[in-house]
């Protein structure tokens, strides 16, 4: 139910910023090439900002899995032994493991 209303809260908002839009440029003082020059401007701004935002967040994320990655590997090498050198003074002879 919850995600329901979060989608319809979006559509709406989605289409009030859109008709708004274009309202305003509709009733804008400025000719219709200034306006898309305008517009165009903008929207080319937004196209660089969001691009920045989405390289930053990568970098972000990728820093935020190797700190997670260290922190499993400690935790792990914290609480499991390590076998091979938990093992390596037993003394077995080939009777003990079961050849002779």
């Amino acid at each position: 139910m919850g995600r329901k209303k979060k989608l319809s809260s979006l559509l709406l908002l989605t289409g009030s910023f859109v008709g708004g839009v274009a309202a305003g440029l509709l009733l804008a003082p400025k000719s219709g090439v200034r306006n898309r020059i305008w517009l165009s401007k903008r929207a080319s701004n937004v196209s660089d900002w969001m691009e920045r935002q989405g390289k930053s967040a990568q970098v972000k994320g990728k820093r935020e899995l190797h700190k997670l990655r260290n922190n499993v590997q400690q935790g792990i090498h914290q609480h499991v032994p390590n076998l091979y050198y938990a093992t390596e003074n037993i003394d077995l002879s080939d009777r003990d493991i079961g050849r002779g």
